[in-house]
Parts: C-alpha cells; sequence; structure tokens
C-alpha cells in the first residue's frame, strides 16, 4: 500500500507500477485533474493543502475498509499539495485485484470515502478573487 503526498506532478506510472501484481488481473485508477471551471467561474488554478496526521491515518482507514470489502492484493493513492494549474492530476488511487470488478468497486468506494472523509482543503483561484473550498462532496463552506 503507498500513501503519498507530493508537491511534485503526479507520476501515474509509478501508482501503476506499484499495484500491478502478478496475481492481479486487473488494475483500476482515478485520476482527478484540475478542470478550468467551477460553479459557473473560471478556474485558473488552486493550492491544495492537507492536515498531514490526520490524512494519513485516515486513507490507511480507508485501505482497510477497502481489503475487508474486496480482493485487493495492493492499492496507492497520490496526492498532490501546493499550487496546481488547470489540467494538472491533484490525485491518483489505483487498486489492483485478480478480477475487475474488486477493483474498480474499491477505487469508486475509495474516491467517494477520501471526499468525505480526508482533511484537504482546496484554495481555488479565479479571474477575480480565490476562495478556500473544503473539498467534502456537498459542502461548499468557504473560509
Amino acid at each position: 500500500m503507498l500513501i503519498k503526498l507530493t508537491q511534485e506532478p503526479i507520476d501515474i506510472r509509478e501508482g501503476l507500477t506499484l499495484v500491478r501484481h502478478p496475481s492481479c488481473g486487473a488494475a483500476a485508477m482515478f485520476e482527478g485533474n484540475i478542470r478550468g471551471e467551477n460553479n459557473g467561474k473560471r478556474v485558473l488554478g488552486l493550492e491544495y493543502e492537507v492536515y498531514e496526521k490526520l490524512f494519513y491515518s485516515e486513507v490507511y482507514r480507508i485501505f482497510k475498509e477497502i481489503e475487508e470489502r474486496w480482493k485487493i492484493q495492493r492499492a496507492a493513492l497520490i496526492q498532490r499539495v501546493g499550487k496546481l494549474e488547470v489540467g494538472e492530476s491533484g490525485i491518483f488511487i489505483a487498486a489492483a485485484s485478480p478480477h475487475r470488478r474488486d477493483s474498480l468497486e474499491a477505487v469508486s468506494y475509495f474516491i467517494e470515502e477520501f471526499k468525505k472523509r480526508a482533511p484537504v482543503w482546496k484554495k481555488e483561484y479565479y479571474e477575480e478573487d480565490a476562495q478556500w473550498i473544503v473539498c467534502h462532496h456537498g459542502n461548499k463552506t468557504a473560509y
């Protein structure tokens, strides 16, 4: 299992290489990219901040939940921190399993739980201003 925070561009090959295993016929992944529009505003870029101590423990808990529900051999999460430009990858998640259903369902579960529970915030930069946003689904609270 890999849990990594980085200020460097995410290397998807690194994550996929770490999850591939001879016993696995499937490796599923999710790559979250910075989009150029959010809630009707043009986004110029953004900045991610993470509360590290809680981040690692919460991500580890989510990985353990996945291991209990699906036959996952290996899993990886790489989260980018700092300033990112539109089009760059902000998060990468991958899971490998003997059969595709387990890895696909595990990655889907992981991103949903991550968005609900991980202590990650982003500051979106617009043409006219900027705003900190909690990265949780349904929570648009600005700071």
